[in-house]
This record gives C-alpha cells, sequence and structure tokens, in this order.
C-alpha cells in the first residue's frame, strides 16, 4: 500500500475511553526536528521502497505520480533514479568500439568536459534548462592575451551535446529515466566556415616551396585526388591498381602513426591518372605491398603532427597564411567540378554519404559554371550548324557523281 509517513511524530497508547476503547495520543519521536519529516513508501516488485521529504504537499505528490506512472507502464524504479550519468557512459561508450579512433577520440574529449559537471549527478536530475545554462561556461585550451581560458569553440560543443545527448539516450533506453532532457536543436548551431579553393598558381606556388620532393608529392596527391590528410598518409602500395587508374581509400593514419579506419567507417576508390599515376607507379615499384605509399625522405611513413611542421613554414614561405591543409580538399572539388565532373562523380571522388551533402557543400560551383554555359552552348550549336551544312554538302557531292557516272 502507497502510504504517507510522519517520522517525527507517532501515536501512543493513552488509556481507555468510556466505552472501554484505547485512545492514542501524538508524541515527538527520536527523530524530531532531525532529517526531512514526510516518508513516502510504496510497493515495487515486491519490496518496500521509501522517499523522504521536507513538506507533506511534496510526498502526496509524488506518491499519487508514483501510483499513476505503475498503472500506466511508465513508473522508472526508485533503484534506477539514483544511477548517474557515469555510470550509463560505460555502456554508451562500448557501442563506439567499432568507430574510428580518431572519432572516439574526440568523444573521451567531450567526456572529459562532461564528466566534472554531470558525471556524479543522477541521470533523472539532469535538467535541460541546467544544460542550456552549463554550455557558455566550458572553457578550451586556448587563453585570451590576459590568460584567461576562452570558451569552446562551436564545433567542440556540439560534440559535448552528441555525447551528453548520447548517454541519456541510452540512459532511457535501459529504462533509467523516461524522457532524453538534452535537445540537440539547443547545441549551438556551427557557422559555415568560408572555403577556400587555391588557384592553379596559387597550388604551383605552394608546391614549389616544398622543402623535398616527398613533400611535392603530397601535394599532388590531396589536389588531384580530394582525399583527407590522414586517407593519403593511410595509403599503401597494395591500393594502387595502375591499370585501373584507381587508389583505394582504405584507412586513415592517426597522430601516432597507426592504421585506423576511415572517418566515415567505409572504403572507396579515387581516380588517379596522368603524372600523379606514372609518379605513384614508380614510387610503387619494387615494394611490398603493405608498405605505406607516401613516403618522408627518411622512408617513414607521414603523421599529420610530422606533416604539420613542414607545412606551417610553406604556407608562410608561399604568402598563403591560415591556410589549412583540408583545403586542399575544397581545391580538389572545384578543380573536378570546373573540369566538368558531375555531382554524383565527386560525391564518389570525396567520399560523401549522398549527393545531396555534395551539393550542400560545393553546390554553388556549380552555379558558377551557368556563366559558361550560353558560351558552350552557342558554340555547340554553332558546330552543330556546321556538321549539318558540311553533311548536305557531302551528300550534294554524292548526287553529283553518282550523275555523272
Amino acid at each position: 500500500m502507497a502510504q504517507v509517513y510522519d517520522q517525527w511524530t507517532k501515536k501512543v497508547p493513552d488509556g481507555k475511553d468510556d466505552e472501554g476503547n484505547t485512545k492514542y495520543k501524538t508524541v515527538r519521536t527520536e527523530r524530531w526536528g532531525s532529517g526531512k519529516r514526510w516518508l513516502a513508501r510504496w510497493d515495487e516488485d515486491g519490496r518496500r521502497v521509501s522517499k523522504a521529504f521536507d513538506v507533506k504537499k511534496a510526498a502526496e505528490f509524488f506518491l499519487s505520480r508514483t501510483v499513476t506512472e505503475q498503472a500506466d507502464g511508465t513508473y522508472i524504479a526508485k533503484a534506477n533514479r539514483e544511477i548517474t550519468l557515469a555510470e550509463v557512459w560505460p555502456i554508451w561508450w562500448a557501442t563506439k568500439a567499432a568507430k574510428s579512433k580518431s572519432l572516439r577520440d574526440g568523444y573521451q574529449a567531450a567526456w572529459r568536459h562532461i564528466e566534472p559537471r554531470w558525471g556524479k549527478k543522477a541521470c533523472a536530475e539532469i535538467s535541460r534548462a541546467a544544460v542550456a545554462a552549463w554550455l557558455p561556461t566550458i572553457t578550451g585550451r586556448y587563453k585570451d592575451e590576459k590568460g584567461d581560458p576562452l570558451p569552446l569553440g562551436e564545433s567542440s560543443l556540439r560534440k559535448v551535446m552528441i555525447v551528453l545527448h548520447g548517454v541519456l539516450e541510452t540512459a532511457v533506453e535501459e529504462r533509467i529515466i523516461l524522457s532524453n532532457p538534452v535537445k540537440m536543436k539547443d547545441a549551438p548551431r556551427q557557422r559555415e566556415t568560408a572555403r577556400r579553393y587555391l588557384s592553379v598558381v596559387e597550388v604551383d606556388r605552394l608546391r614549389g616551396v616544398m622543402p623535398h620532393p616527398e613533400a611535392q608529392f603530397v601535394i599532388d596527391t590531396l589536389v588531384q585526388t580530394g582525399v583527407r590528410p590522414g586517407e593519403a598518409f593511410g595509403f599503401q602500395v597494395g591500393d594502387l591498381d595502375s591499370m585501373r587508374g584507381r587508389c583505394r581509400v582504405s584507412r586513415d593514419v592517426d597522430a601516432q602513426g597507426g592504421a585506423d579506419d576511415t572517418k566515415t567507417g567505409r572504403h572507396r576508390d579515387v581516380p588517379v591518372g596522368g603524372d600523379l599515376l606514372l609518379d605513384l607507379e614508380n614510387e610503387a615499384e619494387g615494394r611490398d605491398r603493405g608498405e605505406w605509399l607516401l613516403r618522408m625522405p627518411d622512408g617513414r611513413g607521414w603523421t599529420l603532427p610530422r606533416w604539420r611542421t613542414i607545412w606551417e613554414k610553406a604556407v608562410e614561405d608561399a604568402g598563403l597564411a591560415d591556410l589549412d591543409t583540408y583545403e586542399l580538399r575544397h581545391t580538389a572539388a572545384s578543380l573536378a567540378i570546373h573540369s566538368g565532373a558531375n555531382v554524383k562523380t565527386v560525391q564518389r571522388m570525396l567520399g560523401h554519404r549522398s549527393a545531396a551533402m555534395t551539393l550542400d557543400i560545393y553546390g554553388h560551383l556549380w552555379d558558377e559554371e551557368l556563366d559558361a554555359l550560353p558560351q558552350r552552348m552557342s558554340e555547340h550549336m554553332k558546330a552543330e550548324r556546321q556538321r549539318f551544312e558540311q553533311r548536305r554538302q557531302r551528300a550534294a557531292r554524292h548526287q553529283s557523281d553518282t550523275k555523272t557516272a
């Protein structure tokens, strides 16, 4: 039976009334004035459980809601209500075992922001308003001129929200909470950064300041294939198919030089041809299939930290300040589009999940192609007229030759 008890008082016998019935009076218990006064008690899976309150009405309201939830099947066990976010984290984390190392590293970094504030908090006590108020207070490792930590960037904040939302979604699945209090729409929107597309002249200038041919080779590969830097460093000799003019994107290389899965977890072939294909064939000749295809001058494979040292000096020498290696991927997409590639081809080359994603990112580059369309149409129509006239002239000559014969 569900009932609210007063822990500060109790009824004790106080003699008999005129009819011989036992009378009772209310006296203070040893708990008088200590702790919460009102105790809600109810049955849960065949055992008695309880929760204390300061105010009687709060205890009655809680008990009434508990009875209703038990009746309609939405009840969450008292033991589950006390489970903390840190206790749910390992369950959620176990579901990410098949993800790439770089993605899991990002989740771990986000959890390091979440755990100090919410780790010991019961999932049932986390509210949407509290999370929204907390987000702007998170700081990163960078500092301003005064040495004060700067707020966490929008991209990192979204990753924090993704992890927090994911862990609480697991709590819902495990019947620890009824619904997820964290809403992804409360996460700050990541602003779209201006994409930088290098001209061919700028690519040549950047290539020219590289300290050795091996670094130039990296530039050529990134610009002509559109692969991510880690994917390029993950090419192995066996990934090159010279006959088809393809290179297989099968892995990524992490900061320590270890092989990891690709960002999307999927593999793809990218086209290679011309001088790049010849250079790749020469680089692969006589080597084992499992060796890194792109190498440093000392024979070691590339990693992002090793590349970054060369890159930072090169972009400064080339007068291309603040250029990120990833922007060579944008440049590759631009070159492919202006060379006549359709959206599906660019999608396959870049490894996007859908053509819609490719259009969302690079659709404006196809819009620029509209400027050239009228001239191309005019040239096409002129060529067709010339072809038609040549066909007529040829037919006339053939008819004349027939009559002469």
